[in-house]
């Protein structure tokens, strides 16, 4: 076999001390053909010009490596550039430009091919391939940018852009396009280029990038665009849930009027109904569609999963504390008070939703005559209500009775109860608003605030302007209790989140005007600062007059107001420059020189600290950037700052047990500082509410046994207790949904509530205030996935559930869930975790995400899988 020839570039071996470049016979010659090419090119030959370009666009190569022609036209580039700049104007010249173009993708300098191509003759450049109009893209949004600063005109890019889109459309590279049209600010024109083929890729794509959105204008843009396309191609449940996260007037209901398709409008109602969002009562006439809306087959779907899964037995908090698995030397210094309390609160959790439980059912054994403290009669009776969560009817049944009692605790007790079942549940005849507001004109301060209280529970995010005069006259009259004004503060926030009621606002700001300062002193005040910012939650800007407003109040109230005003406006947005702004009061000195402890206003810090969670919880990158922070501050900052940590480490993985945070809150759970091991403690609950995690299960068993010396610790372990095995494992705390895209505003409320009142542990969930416990029962909901059809009856399919795996701009049909195990729907799905159809033969009457309630139709293209048969074993002998 005759031995290849290898020859040695000459111009390499002059450079000593370079990598000597070997090149064979056949690469030799190319790079010989192409400089000849050159030499005549520069001697104003046309036909060598074409010939080069052909070589060069007919060059094949691998993916990782250049083109060859554009390896050895290195050399050749700076003579061509400098023959070009010395050609005068000419077809030749503009020719010559749209090549220079090409090869300043490799050699040229910044923007260098977008200033040819320009001066060429824009005639082919789309013939370049994908590479080269990914770079013109490139070199245009710079460009773009650099013209927008000095104020001047851009039509030249902007027709180079309606010649390159199509390119991209065309050739599955819709990110590309999306990315350039985000760039030079038309993203308005992509709703011409979309169709049934590529609309699902534009919107994967084009919702993905909404947590990245440089302002509040951009993202508004980016959902219009996703809304508009959506209703253009007929998608209306991915229309819907993008005008939910909008959240302007008339969105929904466009939506809503748009389809008329009565099996979609069903699951369009099943979307409402987990938002909580109250439409209005013309644009639905059906009955069945005003019952979805209404959450009223929450509590009969959530039933028979307990019954499918054989978990509606009712449980005892014994049976929940495991106390023989704890090992301890004596019996606990428990208080029976606080052991009755625990176990009242426990039994409530654990059995939430189920209409039975093992205490207060028990009319053989009244577990009210065991509650003997008057707070601890208000727990229990309230305790109703969450075991009758979204049952109206049985939770009347049950409750009725003891507002017939002359006992006011047990009356708040019914107040507070009747708020939780009724809440989330649209009822034509409100029977809570009826009852609640008789209620309200009791002598008895007590009963109305539990009246108060249940009012803003049942009616959180409804936004029912009846109840607003009266609320608003409770919070005003300062002869009332501070207590019973702060939570009428609260109740208009819950009622009115996110509606930005300025009538409302100012109420609550010349409530806190008019206070005295002793009042605003105690720690129940920090309400009004709470009811003022859910008013405004997640209404970024919106709430800028409101933060101005408070510089009217002279009392260091107006500055906890401040930061929990703006925490919850921008909640969930992620927003850098207000994690700096609340990170800017953590910082400050607390000390002087010598050591000495400056009195600092530490309630002001611990609250920023719950409002930089609260702002990065909704994204996963922003959730870990902030979980070093909270590590840097447990590792400089005084222990009264570090007390809000353990919150805000729950805050942004509730439901949602990770093996670090829950190792972080455990560790400090053991810490020496009293408060700050409490808080800890607490925390492990809400990590991993409604989840029946096993090693926190352990760990709060080691904790008791740690507190056994400790009564209120060892209620508070008792709580997390609860709190973990909440729903026997089939109820979740997490107010993200649909991929963390949407965030339901009245849970969140609902876990801010409880937060900001662990900011005090000791003088509110420890002392009377603990029925603040009850805020998390509007947080609650199911953590299943119903498939129906369109009778809504129960449709058992294969359904595969694992771990999301995020496959935005992936070509094909990539894998969007991990590590799977295939159950028979229903099913439950955790935090973090996906499902997906395990065949085709049934599909989802409109692409959406599998979570909920999910109707299915069967699939017209649907081929069963021939079943091979199987081979005889065949024995064999020796």
């Amino acid at each position: 076999m005759e031995e290849k020839k290898v020859s040695v570039d000459q111009k390499t071996q002059k450079k000593p001390g370079k990598q000597v470049v070997q090149l064979s016979e056949q690469d030799l010659e190319l790079k010989t053909r192409l400089e000849q090419y050159v030499e005549e090119i520069i001697q104003n030959n046309t036909e060598s010009l074409e010939k080069l370009k052909t070589e060069v666009r007919t060059a094949t190569t691998s993916m990782t490596s250049v083109p060859k022609p554009f390896k050895f036209l290195k050399e050749s580039y700076g003579r061509l550039v400098e023959f070009y700049n010395g050609l005068e104007t000419s077809r030749f010249k503009k020719q010559l430009a749209d090549f220079l173009s090409v090869l300043a993708m490799t050699y040229g300098g910044d923007r260098d091919s977008l200033l040819y191509l320009q001066e060429g003759t824009l005639e082919e450049f789309k013939f370049w391939g994908h590479e080269y109009l990914s770079h013109l893209a490139a070199n245009i949004g710079s460009e773009f940018q650099i013209r927008l600063q000095k104020q001047e005109g851009a039509d030249d890019l902007l027709f180079l852009v309606d010649e390159i889109i199509p390119y991209f459309m065309d050739h599955n590279s819709e990110h590309d396009a999306i990315d350039l049209l985000s760039e030079v600010d038309q993203l308005q024109k992509l709703e011409q280029y979309v169709n049934q083929v590529n609309i699902q890729r534009i919107l994967v794509y084009l919702l993905s990038i909404v947590p990245f959105s440089s302002d509040q204008d951009e993202l508004d843009i980016l959902l219009v665009t996703a809304y508009n396309i959506c209703l253009k191609v007929n998608e209306y449940t991915n229309a819907l849930r993008i005008a939910l996260r909008i959240d302007k007037p008339g969105k929904v209901e466009q939506v809503f009027e748009a389809c008329q398709d009565p099996t979609i409008k069903k699951q369009l109602a099943f979307q409402l109904a987990r938002h909580r969002y109250q439409i209005d009562e013309g644009i639905i006439n059906d009955e069945t569609l005003k019952k979805i809306a209404a959450n009223q087959y929450l509590s009969q779907f959530y039933i028979n999963l307990a019954k499918d899964l054989e978990v509606l037995e009712p449980k005892t908090p014994d049976q929940v504390y495991k106390a023989h698995l704890e090992e301890k030397n004596k019996e606990a210094n428990f208080e029976q008070i606080q052991k009755n309390l625990a176990a009242t609160y426990c039994n409530g959790f654990v059995n939430a939703g189920f209409k039975k439980d093992a205490l207060m059912s028990n009319k053989d054994n009244p577990w009210l005559n065991s509650v003997k403290n008057d707070h601890t009669a208000i727990a229990a009776v309230a305790s109703i209500g969450l075991i009758n969560l979204w049952n109206i009817d049985n939770g009347t049944e049950q409750i009725s009775e003891y507002f017939d009692l002359s006992d006011i605790y047990t009356k708040a007790g019914g107040c507070i109860g009747f708020g939780l079942f009724c809440s989330g549940i649209v009822d034509e005849n409100q029977p809570a608003q009826a009852i609640l507001l008789a209620q309200l004109e009791s002598p008895e301060v007590q009963v109305k605030i539990g009246a108060v209280m249940g009012l803003g529970l049942a009616y959180a995010g409804s936004a029912r302007v009846e109840l607003q005069e009266q609320l608003i006259s409770v919070l005003i009259e300062t002869a009332d209790s501070v207590e019973l004004a702060a939570m009428a503060a609260l109740s208009l926030g819950l009622i009115f989140v996110g509606k930005c009621n300025d009538e409302v606002a100012n109420a609550i700001l010349q409530a806190m005007m008019e206070r005295p300062e002793s009042q605003l002193d105690l720690s129940i005040s920090r309400y009004f600062a709470v009811g003022l910012g859910l008013l405004y939650l997640g209404q970024a800007e919106a709430a800028d007059i409101a933060i101005e407003s408070l510089a009217l109040i002279t009392h260091k109230i107006s500055k906890y107001a401040k930061v929990t005003l703006t925490s919850l406006a921008y909640a969930s947005t992620g927003n850098v420059l207000k994690v700096q702004e609340l990170l800017g009061y953590c910082s400050e000195v607390t000390s002087d020189d010598k050591g000495t402890k400056i009195d600092k206003n530490y309630e002001l810090q611990q609250v920023a600290i719950l409002g930089i969670a609260l702002i990065a919880s909704s994204e996963d990158i922003g959730s870990e950037m902030v979980y070093r922070i909270f590590q840097h501050i447990l590792q400089f900052s005084d222990v009264e700052v570090k007390r809000a940590i353990p919150l805000a480490v729950a805050l942004i993985n509730i439901s949602n047990p990770k093996i670090q945070p829950m190792d972080l809150l455990l560790k400090l759970a053991h810490d020496r500082d009293q408060e700050l091991s409490y808080r800890a403690t607490l925390s492990m609950g809400l990590l991993g509410a409604g989840t029946n995690n096993s090693r926190i299960a352990d760990k709060l068993r080691g904790l008791a046994v740690y507190f056994m010396n400790d009564s209120n610790g060892l209620f508070l372990v008792r709580i997390a207790q609860g709190l973990l095995h909440m729903g026997k494992g089939l109820l979740t705390l997490q107010p993200y949904y649909s991929d963390k895209f949407l965030m339901n505003k009245v849970a969140i409320a609902g876990i801010i509530s409880f937060l900001h009142g662990c900011l005090d542990i000791k003088n509110l969930i420890l002392e009377k205030n603990h029925t603040l416990l009850y805020y998390l029962g509007i947080a609650m909901y199911p953590r299943m996935f119903f498939t129906l059809n369109d009778n809504l009856e129960n449709l058992p399919v294969q359904v595969r559930v694992g771990q999301a795996v995020d496959a935005v701009g992936q070509a094909g049909k990539p894998k969007r869930i991990t590590g799977f195990q295939t159950h028979t729907s229903p099913v439950i799905v955790s935090a973090g975790e996906r499902a997906e159809l395990g065949n085709d033969e049934y599909m989802p009457v409109q692409d959406m995400i599998l979570e909920n309630f999910v109707i299915l139709k069967k699939n017209p293209d649907y081929k069963p899988e021939i079943e091979q048969p199987q081979r005889k074993k065949t024995s064999f002998s020796m």
